[in-house]
């Protein structure tokens, strides 16, 4: 068995778990099955490989987990499934770095070449892309005021600065950052950076619709 790609079924039913999971153990990856998004965010800290999560989950849509494992930073490759085509939701999930949006039922022969693909793509640029856009997706966690805060920091500028241009206190700036901070999960002034930095070159090369 592929000891160092295991797969992650988030579904709430359990007919469909139970045949993934006989899909995906068949191909020799191991497989581990969650009735709920809040049952597999108690256990997904220390989850490494891909998760198959269904967009319609009775407590948190399969959308709304994905923005958690990003802002956990959970390591993940997501492919999203729905049996309801949904082409807002497909086009929302893959912005925030899904690497596919699989319409139920789909192709068994299909989900498991792409696992396979993914079990091989650790280091390539398009799972580095992928690492990108959802660092970039935690810049919509933010409020407006901490949006036009953060602008002002990663252009340089001071609190003082920054609290002058707003027309706020410097401490309420401070507070603001501090709040940015947590929220992209940052551990430094560089590290914030880079996330924005990956945000803007996410924007400048995205397709006009």
């Amino acid at each position: 068995m592929r000891n160092d790609f295991a797969v992650h079924i988030v579904d709430d039913d359990p007919g469909v778990r139970e045949s993934m999971k006989t899909l995906v153990r068949g191909a020799d990856y191991p497989a581990f099955c969650y009735p709920s998004a809040s049952a597999f965010l108690d256990r997904c800290d220390s989850a490494t490989g891909c998760a198959l999560i269904d967009l319609r989950l009775q407590d948190m849509d399969g959308i709304a987990l994905q923005k958690e494992l990003i802002a956990r930073q959970i390591p993940l490759d997501i492919v999203m499934m729905s049996a309801y085509g949904d082409i807002e939701h497909a086009v929302e999930a893959m912005r925030l770095g899904a690497v596919d949006f699989l319409e139920k039922p789909f192709d068994p022969d299909y989900l498991i070449k792409q696992l396979y693909e993914l079990s091989r793509a650790s280091n390539t640029n398009e799972r580095r892309q992928r690492e990108a856009r959802q660092r970039a997706a935690l810049i919509d966690t933010l409020t407006p005021r901490e949006k036009q805060v953060l602008s002002g920091i990663v252009d340089g500028q001071a609190n003082k600065q920054v609290a002058a241009d707003l027309g706020i206190s410097a401490r309420t700036v401070e507070t603001h950052r501090v709040h940015i901070m947590q929220k992209l999960q940052a551990d430094s002034l560089a590290h914030l950076v880079r996330i924005w930095l990956a945000a803007a070159a996410l924007q400048e090369t995205a397709p006009e619709q």
